[in-house]
């Protein structure tokens, strides 16, 4: 029966060793040499090039041989250690030999041996890691060899996706702050978008604005003599929540769209909204479709159909200035950061179908395309296009196909197709992050694989119960209004919207007093003698990081005049989008 305890054994005695030395045992293995225990990892340790910036994972440590070599290598390259123990029995020893030593290593809770954990970790950690290694400091880890191998993937993913975000918000995090602010009175006076969870009772389509969508879009004018009924059964059919870019394809087809998830932030965006508004008549309590918009989306298009809205936030970053809001209660819905428009509206989807029996289907989330093509036909950018083709350019896009950084990939249906890997990234992450969901279905027929169950459209379509093709027992008809007129056009009381306006109020008050101290220094009249002008400025700008976050160094503040100089040029143009937000909130 092999041992449930680890137990030390004292070592031979070796030429290459001085004193007495530890080995130690468990489940009748040993966990180090029986004749020279520390030699292996400090040859490893000695051999390590450690670049600056890099997490060190120190797996299965036990008895800390080699730590200090260790951590003198980590602080000559600023790096950082992370010790990480997966068998609770060897945990256990590893924190009481930590504790009685004295030794102080960075041992990671056996509790949060998690994704989450190591998230957690993560944000805290004082310094952003570049890169990530791993080091077996003992034969432990054979006991969870795959727990160790996903651990580390993990680490690294985690690395890489900060990374990317890095770049993200480079290009576009001046414009998500900039739109949060004058978003905020506008979502202060609405519902959030959890109020509207649970509210739907009849199958959701889900269209995005891929090249699937035009099976649809063909169904509905393919008979021009039944064209209306056509239209008609699809929206008696289906709850239809459309991606913003979707838009103009589904509404030339007379497809009424019952809901718009709209998240983009960039002037692009205005061409899939061109005639919505007429199209939703004079008085917006009445007719078109309900928006749900991203806090960060584009505050033009929010005003614009502010009445029928309500608001959630897909938290693109983790920092001081996001948490002060969550506290002032400022924040709605926060949902989790998928990239793609496409992934939020099946995720907005699945939460606001009644019970997980409605089924939720989905349509034109391609992630791919043909030559030359990107889009449905009828969507803004094929009807841009067209308005640009002449005898010499033609109505295609061959540059997106065969462009740079694309390259022909498998699709379900059987077809040449191309995608990009940030777009094949995007299927990736659907296929990881929906698996599992119940009565989630593919209706369309090209396109990445998404991993879903596949179903007929036209099937689904054809059948006179909408829960038919489903194999429902129950007739998912929708039994009243939607949306809940309580809360489609009814503003929330004006407490929320005067805690925006104060909160607006008392940022641009803040934003003023730092442009001062940045300017005048130890002369401005709001120089606070109990710390240092560094320290001050520290403390007014933790908090603030849309400051700064679209910085390339954005990460953390800084001191260097050099920074200090592009925050002083960013506050004159915050102060004015915050103007405006609180113009927004007199009208």
């Amino acid at each position: 029966m092999a041992q449930e305890k680890p137990v030390l054994i004292e070592a031979a005695p070796s030429a290459q060793t001085e004193g007495a030395t530890f080995t130690l045992q468990y489940k009748n293995r040993f966990l180090y040499s029986k004749y020279n225990p520390q030699k292996n990892i400090l040859q490893a340790i000695q051999s390590l090039n450690l670049l600056p910036g890099t997490l060190v994972l120190a797996f299965s440590p036990c008895l800390f041989y080699g730590l200090e070599d260790l951590r003198k290598k980590c602080r000559e390259s600023s790096s950082q250690l992370l010790c990480v123990e997966a068998e609770k029995a060897l945990y256990d020893f590893s924190f009481q030999v930590n504790e009685e030593k004295n030794i102080d290593a960075p041992l990671l809770p056996y509790q949060k041996n998690t994704a989450a954990g190591l998230d957690e970790f993560f944000y805290n950690a004082s310094q952003k890691f570049r890169r990530v290694i791993r080091l077996d400091l003992s034969a432990g880890v054979s006991f969870n060899e795959s727990f160790y191998k996903n651990f580390y993937e993990c680490a690294q993913n985690i690395v890489a996706a900060f990374w990317k975000n890095r770049l993200t918000l480079v290009r576009l995090g001046r414009l998500y702050s900039k739109n949060i602010f004058k978003n905020l009175p506008l979502a202060a006076a609405r519902p959030s978008f959890e109020a509207f969870e649970g509210t739907v009772e009849k199958p959701i389509l889900v269209c995005g604005a891929g090249e699937s969508l035009d099976e649809l879009t063909a169904f509905a004018l393919g008979d021009k003599k039944q064209a209306q009924e056509r239209a008609a059964a699809i929206s008696q059919s289906f709850f239809v929540l459309a991606v913003d870019a979707a838009v103009p394809a589904l509404l030339a087809a007379g497809i009424k769209i019952d809901a718009v998830a709209a998240t983009e932030s960039q002037l692009a965006i205005e061409k899939a909204y061109i005639g919505l508004k007429a199209h939703c008549g004079q008085d917006q309590n009445r007719g078109g479709p309900f928006f749900f918009f991203d806090l960060t989306s584009r505050a033009a298009i929010a005003r614009r159909f502010a009445r029928r809205s309500a608001f959630y936030f897909s938290e693109f970053d983790k920092n001081v200035f996001l948490s002060r809001l969550k506290e002032k209660g400022l924040l709605p819905t926060i949902t989790p950061p998928l990239g793609s428009i496409g992934l939020t509206a099946t995720y907005l989807a699945l939460r606001l179908r009644k019970v997980q029996d409605v089924p939720v289907c989905v349509l034109g989330l391609d992630f791919s395309f043909s030559a030359g093509r990107t889009h449905a036909k009828g969507t803004a950018q094929s009807k841009a296009l067209y308005i640009g083709s002449n005898r010499a350019r033609p109505f295609v896009n061959f540059a997106a196909s065969y462009g740079l950084g694309t390259e022909k990939v498998p699709e379900k249906g059987g077809r040449d197709f191309w995608s990009s890997k940030n777009l094949m990234a995007y299927a990736a992450l659907f296929r990881d992050y929906f698996k599992g969901a119940k009565n989630l279905y593919d209706v369309g027929k090209s396109g990445l694989e998404l991993g879903l169950e596949r179903k007929s459209l036209l099937e689904f379509l054809e059948k006179e119960a909408a829960a038919g093709s489903f194999g429902l027992e129950k007739d998912f008809g929708q039994a009243q209004e939607w949306p809940p007129r309580s809360l489609a056009f009814e503003s929330l009381a004006s407490a929320s919207a005067g805690n925006c306006e104060s909160f607006l109020r008392g940022e641009l008050t803040s934003l003023q007093a730092l442009a001062d101290l940045l300017s005048k220094g130890e002369g401005s009249q709001f120089r606070n003698k109990t710390s240092s002008l560094g320290e001050q400025i520290l403390q007014e700008l933790r908090g603030r990081e849309y400051l700064y976050l679209h910085f390339p160094d954005g990460s953390a503040p800084s001191l260097e005049l050099n920074f200090l100089t592009r925050v002083r040029s960013q506050i004159d143009f915050f102060c004015k989008d915050i103007e405006t937000a609180l113009a927004i909130a007199a009208r």
